[in-house]
């Protein structure tokens, strides 16, 4: 990949986040409008997004053979952040709450709001296909093992229900048109420009939250700083230095390693809030490693364009 290409959109990106912060801050976005663009986005635009990258691969058994590989790798990927957490965890010297938090944050990251705009601007289709395949197997390990994180004391049942969702059905039928090859004539054209409107939408709406912290002092908290080394830096090159010796496909090791650089998961601060878990560290947390992501991502991705 050109840096220059990857630099251009990481500036897109942060132009649009910026817009979205100014217009957040002038109430032209609102707390309404910010909400329904985030609706608009969960329900319409990422769905479709994932129907027209999957109409645009060519389906061979190369393709197939990758989709199974990503999706193992997707699967100890989780489980290698949920035994490094916990190692990590145990030793700091915070309250039960905080460590409760700072153990979610680092397991889920952004793979939806961040990820799948981030990699359908750089690379094409097949790795925006696996960026959905992430967040499948994301979906799964946060309503399981998650949501276990903060019930110290009650069990709370994973229901599989939970996984059928707009992001799954988008899948199946994304697949069933391209197996099929039905023909669907100008729906295809708006499938495509529907698809499209993800990544500015996305752009905006992280801008607009990012008004939500208002007071600068969380910047002495030094387990803000842990999370932020272990999100962003530490996290991505172990990743890369675990998967690298393994020979995979290229993009494949690529993806992989790019999700685990995404900044903390927003929804972080909804489980925290939820559970009576510390949400302040939480919005800290989002705020910070999203605003330092604009610049580590593109760092991530010029090493794995080095090696």
């Amino acid at each position: 990949m050109d840096f220059a290409v990857l630099i251009n959109q990481i500036l897109v990106l942060f132009l649009i986040i910026v817009l979205g912060y100014i217009l957040r801050k002038r109430e032209i976005i609102t707390e309404e409008i910010a909400s329904g663009f985030s609706n608009i986005l969960i329900q319409i635009t990422m769905p479709v997004l994932i129907i027209d990258s999957i109409l645009k691969i060519e389906l061979n058994q190369e393709v197939i053979k990758n989709l199974a590989i990503f999706t193992i790798v997707a699967l100890l990927s989780y489980l290698f952040l949920i035994i490094l957490s916990t190692i990590v965890t145990e030793k700091l010297k915070t309250q039960q709450d905080t460590k409760e938090i700072f153990k979610f944050l680092l397991i889920f990251p952004n793979v939806g709001y961040m990820g799948i705009p981030v990699v359908s601007s750089i690379y094409p289709a097949e790795a925006v296909v696996y960026t959905i395949i992430n967040n499948v197997i994301y979906n799964m390990y946060v309503w399981t093992y998650g949501i276990q994180i903060f019930n110290n004391d009650k069990k709370e049942k994973f229901e599989w229900r939970k996984l059928i969702n707009q992001g799954t059905i988008a899948l199946t039928i994304g697949f069933l048109l391209l197996i099929t090859r039905l023909p669907i004539g100008p729906l295809r054209g708006a499938i495509s420009t529907v698809g499209g409107m993800t990544f500015p939408i996305s752009m905006l709406v992280i801008g607009s939250s990012l008004t939500n912290i208002k007071n600068f002092d969380f910047l002495k908290d030094k387990y803000l700083y842990y999370q932020v080394f272990l999100k962003l830096f530490l996290i991505p090159l172990l990743g890369l230095l675990i998967l690298n010796p393994l020979h995979l496909p290229k993009m494949i090791r690529d993806i992989s390693v790019i999700m685990l650089a995404m900044p903390c998961g927003a929804n972080s601060v909804i489980f925290a809030g939820k559970y009576k878990s510390d949400r302040l560290f939480a919005s800290k947390a989002v705020f910070l490693t999203t605003l330092l992501s604009l610049f580590t991502i593109p760092l991530i991705i010029f090493i794995l364009n080095l090696i």
